[in-house]
């Protein structure tokens, strides 16, 4: 018969995982494993919407391009009408500053039904409404760049590009950005 106080201690301890010896080669096999330069990931630029200011093609990154949104009203702002600033507007429930590129870019803008309204996100919380005369789609980034004559000054455009529509031309959102900052001061 077992005795019970036995039967209650435990049989010879099992080492545990950090006490057990290492295998032959891990030291090594660690080393070299350290040791080894591993391929640059391929930086992608990422995707780009494409749109029309005018007779301009012109895209933006779409971490940028938060939304495309319908003609949005613009409650102007008394005194600020031929500013940069145009309103405001109302999106998803957000009242955002509504800003002139046209303006901005110092280009002529179509009077057409068709505008739409491009919502950029300078930084989460800073959303800007920017009115737009057609979206042309989203593509991949991931063209040549191209040199041609520029339609707007260079600080704004970041690269120019051809796809099978024509050449587009990427503004520099980073300097969008401050001067839309600056103008609405």
């Amino acid at each position: 018969m077992t005795d019970p106080v036995q039967a209650a201690q435990p049989e010879a301890e099992q080492p545990s995982i950090f006490d057990r010896p290492l295998p032959d080669g891990y030291r090594d096999e660690l080393r070299t494993l350290a040791a080894e330069r591993f391929a640059e990931p391929s930086r992608r630029q990422g995707s780009l919407v494409h749109f029309q200011l005018g007779q301009l093609r012109l895209a933006l990154p779409t971490r940028v391009a938060a939304a495309v949104a319908p003609v949005l009203h613009i409650a102007r702002i008394p005194h600020r009408s031929s500013t940069v600033l145009l309103g405001l507007a109302a999106f998803r429930g957000d009242i955002l500053p509504c800003c002139s590129l046209a303006r901005i870019l110092d280009v002529a803008q179509a009077e057409t039904n068709v505008t739409r309204t491009l919502i950029l996100e300078e930084a989460p919380g800073r959303r800007w409404a920017v009115p737009i005369d057609g979206v042309l789609g989203v593509r991949l980034a991931d063209s040549e760049p191209i040199t041609c004559d520029l339609p707007v000054s260079e600080q704004w455009i970041s690269g120019s590009f051809q796809d099978d529509a024509g050449i587009f031309h990427l503004l520099d959102h980073e300097v969008l950005f401050r001067q839309i900052t600056l103008a609405t001061a």
